[in-house]
């Protein structure tokens, strides 16, 4: 423990320096200046983390929301859209730095569960009315459900939030500069977007008042929003790194993707769907860690370093800058202090990169009363003041109770594991009727037919060969299945293809076969094609 604190006390001293000396390089480069802001009240604790009267934070689904809530959290966007605060979000999370740390590295996850906290922070500190809220969830495990079922036949047909949001059908085609980058799409300009600014240095008249958005109603959803994908995202491995690289190239890259517009670039917050897609992943992984740690008691910082479920070291896709030996220059341990700064850009230029820790950065009162370590975030409900968790109901419910079927391994470990006896929070699991609120009537007939064709018993292996199947599936019933556009390659950084068009392709080149001979009757018995 000793060590782990003095390793812990070098890195921060370290990266105070670090962050002196980023500050003196980028302001020798800058050429766009910050604008003056008013400054901005300091928020008080009570304000950030909510009163006794909003009791635990739970994040809902937006389709668990009443009308109220969801006019009092546009209304709270649209706050932060005319204060300047919304727009300093795009800035943190495509800051040159910072998006590499938050993205294709091992703590993706954990970086932008930090963001949400922050936003959410920030919505919170307006106070009143506002001082209960939570970033809702887009379920969209329920609402491809319906997709697959053919109940419903586009993104936008199927996903009330997308339409509530302002759909993609009304705006003007148009590109629009967001923080430096061109952005095509149709600038949608319904409430909050009507309060939408593109940068920090522009105000009133200058500012778009609209967001760019691809066609929400022509695209279907992505296969990695089906149940199978999903269960092999989360259970086809047992540590962090595998399951964080596991979502961020499935579902949260293929959402992204198959939105578009400026959600399909890295300015993507500028889109208020960015945090519910990410309150998604956020939650996947929180049935990750339900039932591959289970509810335990708080562990220690030795504990977590030592458990691969919960925390491993990866290389850094860039050192830290500064010439300091620190400790985690060249890798991200879970040790490592989060990096997260904002930046101005602007016709090519930027200004100096500002972490948001720092005092004059005014995202600071948000960020600064968090963690500033990775390891402090493995688990939602143990984060003091600012702990969280989700209320859960349909497929997602089903996930989290069954954890995958009793057949992965996790529900039992899960269960050995003595229950908390400390005061966390915890997650809410609403019962449902809906018949999609358990996949058994296809899902687990196809992962018996999977295991009737081989003699592989090998868990991961099933649930890819099931979600073969589901991807050839779509491609011939609900697709075709699409790659990722050169935009979001570009500007996220991505290499290869989306998990099915990978599938598709190898199976139609004869590199890859379905071992269930008559897996499209099978599917077929359930859905229509």
């Amino acid at each position: 423990m000793k060590l782990f604190l003095l390793f812990r006390h070098c890195v921060l001293a370290a990266l105070v320096v670090v962050d002196l000396a980023v500050l003196a390089q980028d302001a020798t480069v800058s050429s766009a200046p910050s604008p003056a802001m008013d400054p901005l009240p300091l928020p008080t604790e009570q304000q950030l983390t909510g009163d006794a009267m909003c009791g635990p934070r739970i994040r809902k689904s937006w389709d668990m929301l009443t009308p109220l809530e969801k006019d009092v959290y546009l209304r709270a966007i649209a706050r932060a859209m005319d204060d300047g605060l919304y727009i300093r979000f795009v800035e943190l999370h495509a800051e040159q730095m910072t998006t590499m740390e938050a993205h294709r590295t091992c703590m993706f996850v954990y970086w932008h569960r930090l963001m949400l906290l922050g936003f959410e922070n920030m919505l919170r500190a307006y106070g009143g009315e506002f001082a209960c809220i939570t970033v809702p969830y887009w379920n969209y495990v329920d609402h491809n459900a319906l997709f697959l079922a053919g109940a419903c036949s586009s993104l936008e047909g199927c996903a009330p939030i997308l339409r509530e949001l302002g759909g993609s059908a009304l705006g003007v085609l148009r590109t629009v500069t967001v923080n430096g980058t061109p952005v095509q799409g149709r600038c949608v300009a319904a409430a909050p977007l009507d309060h939408f600014c593109e940068s920090a240095l522009l105000s009133g008249p200058q500012c778009a008042r609209c967001v760019p958005r691809g066609d929400w109603r022509r695209g279907g959803f992505p296969p990695t929003t089906s149940v199978a994908s999903l269960l092999r995202q989360l259970f086809s491995t047992p540590t962090i790194d595998g399951v964080s690289a596991n979502l961020e190239r499935g579902v949260h890259n293929t959402i992204h993707n198959s939105l578009g517009g400026v959600m399909g670039v890295i300015e993507a917050p500028a889109d208020p769907i960015f945090f519910s897609h990410h309150a998604t992943v956020d939650l996947l992984h929180s049935i990750f860690h339900h039932c591959a740690v289970g509810n335990v008691s708080p562990l220690t910082p030795d504990q977590l370093v030592s458990d691969p479920r919960l925390y491993v070291q990866c290389p850094r896709q860039a050192p830290l800058p500064g010439l300091l030996r620190s400790p985690d220059r060249n890798v991200l341990g879970p040790q490592s202090l989060i990096m997260a700064r904002t930046a101005t850009a602007a016709q090519g230029m930027r200004s100096v990169a500002l972490p948001v820790r720092n005092s004059a950065n005014p995202l600071a009162p948000f960020f600064s009363p968090l963690p500033a370590d990775y390891l402090s975030y493995s688990d939602v409900r143990d984060l003091g003041s600012y702990s969280y968790n989700y209320e859960m109901t349909g497929l997602l419910a089903d996930m989290f109770t069954t954890c995958g079927g009793l057949v992965t391994g996790f529900a039992a470990r899960r269960l050995q594991v003595k229950p908390s006896d400390h005061p966390l929070v915890e997650a809410v699991v609403v019962p449902s009727n809906s018949s999609l609120s358990r996949p058994d009537s296809w899902f687990h007939e196809a992962f018996a037919a999977v295991h009737n064709a081989t003699a592989d018993d090998d868990f991961a292996t099933a649930l890819h060969e099931v979600e073969k199947m589901v991807c050839l599936f779509y491609d011939e019933c609900r697709g075709p299945v699409t790659d990722f556009s050169d935009t979001f390659r570009a500007s996220f950084q991505v290499i290869g293809s989306t998990p099915c068009q990978q599938v598709v392709a190898d199976v139609r080149a004869g590199r890859d076969r379905v071992a269930v001979e008559g897996w499209k009757e099978l599917l077929e018995r359930h859905f229509r094609c």
